[in-house]
């Protein structure tokens, strides 16, 4: 496979090959081939291969890049798009409010001039007054550049009338037994005015612990990891060639069914319906299931409570529970007075804890000892990381940024706690002059995202410490699974619980820091 080195433009997501000197098509795409050593580069262009439009203007664009296979070429120069919309006479008028372009008649032209401007143009079409449905025309584009080894072309099909699929709203389910196997019928309804002439493609993305029964031919079934634990998050996509008429309903051939997994608490799940650009190969899991196709068949009587859009959410609310429990640990700095506050939010299980968008499964509510302050906050940034983020406590129930020098600190957990894992929290600190043996407190505190919790032991939510007299060293770890090493014994902090004392030693925290996806 040759390899190819992009110069200048906007990657594509759906890209139209220049043609080679010499090749034909009568659609203006095809693709490249350039010879081993090219002396000039080539180009794409990336437009939507089918417009539907209204009568109220649709925004829309053409964007393009250069590429040279590697031979270090100059770079293209002094771009020039043209936008031929005469195809399009009595069908859909374009319209480009774009300082770089001007328009003669039908034909827009774009120009740019210097190598800092954006590859791309947006535009807007609408449909001529009186242009009747399923009227069609073409809007073609042409490229042109310096130091480019010729004109590119692409054309779109614009079609006059909108198909609109929108997914009925799949009912939530609750008090559903871990084991059982739930139904989730779908309906899909066209509001446009034209039938569907395209693929639709149906997909569901669940995270929490159902399992899809893997039964469709025309289905990928697919599970991965998350940020919570492997195997939380399940996803099925469907592909249909079943044309929807404009007014009508439709359902699935059989409903989707899943099985309640032995953690699930509250799992949520995503779907959503796309018409497909023709020649787009959609993603989707990488398991195809064995059995007969899905279709998608009219569906009886008349159909209430759809969604306005292409996408929809429901829960499955299972009759479980999990025990969440806070812990504490401490290690001496390098310096006396120094030490590292260890802190777990753990659950127990038996039921998993997910978090939604903007919302928490949980927050530690960290008040050091009087006489003491943190002095940093050792975190990893990503939704895999060891170490969560702790915020500086304002008023009786404000957050702000992390600031040293205080006592009270909220660190929130909000991705989610797997059943019998932990989430690790770690406070630098150290004592001051007024310090006289006080206590502190460590209580973990549902969050929002925490419904239907059910913890039924709470004498574990809350841990108080104090510091303590010289304890021998001890290479014991937190829950969390943050690496320890030993060292050498000296002011330690005593974790006291429901159950008890416990004096920990000394050991050094090793902290790397990353960036990663928030």
């Amino acid at each position: 496979m040759q390899s190819t080195r992009t110069v200048w433009g906007a990657a594509p997501a759906a890209m139209v090959l220049a043609l080679a000197p010499g090749a034909s098509a009568a659609s203006g795409e095809g693709s490249a081939t350039p010879s081993p050593h090219p002396t000039l580069a080539y180009a794409t262009i990336d437009a939507p291969r089918q417009l539907n439009v209204a009568s109220t203007p649709q925004s829309t664009g053409v964007s393009w890049m250069f590429w040279d296979g590697g031979a270090q070429v100059p770079v293209p120069t002094n771009d020039r798009l043209v936008i031929d919309a005469r195809d399009l006479a009595g069908v859909a008028r374009v319209e480009a409010d774009d300082p770089r372009c001007t328009a003669e008649g039908r034909v827009i032209t774009c120009v740019n001039k210097a190598a800092s401007q954006s590859p791309s143009v947006q535009f807007t079409v609408r449909a001529e007054a009186g242009a009747g449905l399923g009227t069609t025309g073409r809007l073609k584009y042409s490229l042109t550049a310096r130091h480019l080894d010729h004109a590119t072309a692409a054309t779109t099909k614009v079609v006059v009338g909108v198909p609109k699929l929108v997914v009925g709203k799949i009912p939530d389910v609750s008090h559903a037994r871990t084991g059982s196997r739930i139904t989730l019928p779908l309906h899909l309804r066209n509001t446009g005015d034209l039938p569907t002439d395209r693929r639709i493609w149906v997909q569901w993305e669940s995270e929490g612990g159902l399992a899809f029964d893997r039964k469709f031919s025309n289905c990928f079934y697919g599970t991965g990891d998350d940020a919570v634990e492997p195997g939380g998050h399940a996803s099925v996509s469907c592909l249909f060639n079943d044309p929807v008429p404009a007014g009508a309903t439709v359902q699935l051939s059989s409903p989707l069914t899943a099985t309640v997994g032995e953690r699930v608490l509250s799992a949520v799940s995503d779907y959503s319906v796309t018409l497909l650009e023709p020649n787009v190969r959609p993603g989707g899991g990488d398991e195809r299931g064995t059995g007969p196709a899905l279709t998608l068949v009219p569906a009886p009587g008349r159909r209430s409570g759809f969604e306005t859009g292409a996408k929809g959410r429901f829960t499955v609310s299972a009759d479980n529970f999990a025990d969440l429990a806070a812990t504490a640990s401490v290690r001496p700095g390098r310096k006396r007075g120094e030490w590292t506050l260890e802190v777990n939010a753990v659950n127990h299980g038996p039921a998993s804890l997910y978090g939604t968008v903007g919302e928490t499964v949980a927050n530690v509510d960290v008040v050091l000892p009087k006489g003491t302050v943190a002095t940093g906050n050792a975190f990893e940034e990503g939704e895999d990381s060891y170490y969560g983020q702790c915020l500086l406590r304002v008023g009786g129930s404000g957050t702000a940024p992390f600031e040293a020098g205080h006592r009270h600190y909220v660190c929130p957990v909000p991705f989610g706690v797997a059943a019998g894992k932990a989430r690790l929290f770690v406070l630098w600190g150290k004592t001051t002059k007024a310090f006289h043996g006080a206590k502190g407190t460590v209580t973990l505190r549902p969050g929002p995202a925490a419904t239907g919790l059910g913890d039924p032991d709470h004498s574990n939510d809350t841990v108080t410490f104090a510091l303590g007299a010289s304890a021998p060293s001890s290479g014991s770890g937190t829950s969390g699974g943050a690496p320890t090493t030993k060292g050498p014994g000296r002011t330690a902090l005593i974790a006291t619980t429901a159950g008890g004392v416990a004096v920990l030693g000394g050991a050094v925290l090793l902290v790397r820091r990353r960036r990663g996806p928030r």
